[in-house]
């Protein structure tokens, strides 16, 4: 696919780009934070840059850039895969992004198909996935026009700190299921924790995941290290908390968060999950509650804790909404198998060559 005149598209490499060229790159990404997020105090962009130069052992990642007349970025695009993950090694992440200016002028099909060839000789039967928010409207528009289907509609939901119920929070977390203890890890899980840590992730296969086209998650000490990699270099520190069987010493439930304490205005809840046979406990509600009576004890200086449920994962948008997170935006994780990604672009560009 050509690209639309006005501009050209390179590939960059953020291991070896110039400063300016990362910093630029880094003023983008907080514009379009800002675009999303316009109630959120801007990202320094030291904190963006430390982030988009992390690289972590086993992550493959392609970078276009895109520059108009002026040669003044204009959008990028970016394609990745993890190859620690060999579950899901049909997967490939894509992220296109064009200023506003400059969209609705094929600019984000050139950067797609420029992508889209990096995955060559990766075989036929990839899936590539993207995400939208409908707070940036023009993302769901593109993925549609490029013919992609939802495959995870996801309620974004925020827990505002300051309204937190305190007393709550510490009966909860006082709570304790008889038989069951809790071990606290950060940023670097111990030896002796891997196996219970592996056996505790179990439970988020079994959680409601729509038609995205992910298979079941076998986490293993490799991508235990490649998180623990990835956090370090981007500066966030992350905190596990683990469930474990008195009895036998299994994981049969986690909870964790990663903030970055140069940017603590969000906390990010990443996953929780209890595992089948030990649900219906109150499992998941004491981890919740415990991890949140530190952060209010330990983050003074942060606002929001964010998470993504599933619509359709009804148990933990329960247990959400009972800490007092309330709806903040719907995002979608979108999915177009490559087959049908290179006859949509191929579609697009015939008129041109008619």
């Amino acid at each position: 696919m050509t690209n639309p005149p006005g501009y050209s598209i390179e590939s960059v490499d953020l291991q070896t780009a110039t400063k300016a060229e990362i910093q630029e790159i880094a003023q983008f990404r907080q514009d379009l934070a800002l675009e999303q997020r316009p109630e959120d105090p801007p990202t320094p962009i030291e904190v963006i840059t430390q982030w988009l130069r992390a690289r972590p052992p086993g992550q493959w990642r392609v970078v276009f850039v895109a520059r108009d007349r002026d040669l003044k970025l204009a959008g990028y695009g970016v394609g990745a895969r993890n190859l620690k993950d060999t579950q899901n090694a049909h997967i490939r992440w894509s992220e296109i992004a064009v200023k506003p200016e400059h969209r609705r002028r094929g600019l984000g099909r050139a950067l797609f198909a420029h992508v889209l060839g990096s995955f060559k000789g990766q075989g036929d039967e990839l899936t590539v996935i993207s995400e939208t928010t409908d707070r940036v409207p023009s993302g769901e528009a593109f993925a549609q026009a490029i013919g992609a289907k939802p495959g995870l509609p996801m309620k974004m939901n925020q827990l505002d700190l300051a309204a937190v119920d305190r007393r709550k929070v510490r009966e909860w977390s006082e709570a304790a299921p008889k038989g069951y203890r809790l071990e606290q890890i950060d940023d670097t899980v111990p030896e002796e924790f891997v196996k219970a840590y592996i056996e505790a992730s179990e439970g988020i296969n079994d959680m409601p995941r729509g038609d995205i086209a992910f298979k079941d998650w076998k986490l293993t000490e490799a991508q235990i290290r490649q998180r623990e990699s990835f956090f370090k270099q981007a500066g966030l520190t992350w905190w596990l908390l683990l469930a474990i069987d008195e009895q036998t010493g299994a994981g049969v439930g986690f909870t964790e968060v990663e903030f970055n304490p140069s940017d603590p205005h969000a906390i990010q809840q990443e996953g929780t999950a209890v595992v089948a046979a030990h649900r219906g406990r109150g499992i998941g509600l004491w981890l919740k509650a415990v991890m949140l009576g530190r952060i209010l004890a330990q983050r003074p200086d942060s606002h929001f804790i964010r998470t993504g449920n599933a619509n359709v994962n009804a148990q933990m948008l329960a247990i959400n909404e009972k800490l007092g997170f309330t709806y903040a935006w719907q995002s979608t994780l979108w999915q177009l198998p490559m087959a049908d990604a290179r006859k949509a672009l191929a579609g697009a560009e015939a008129p041109a060559r008619a």
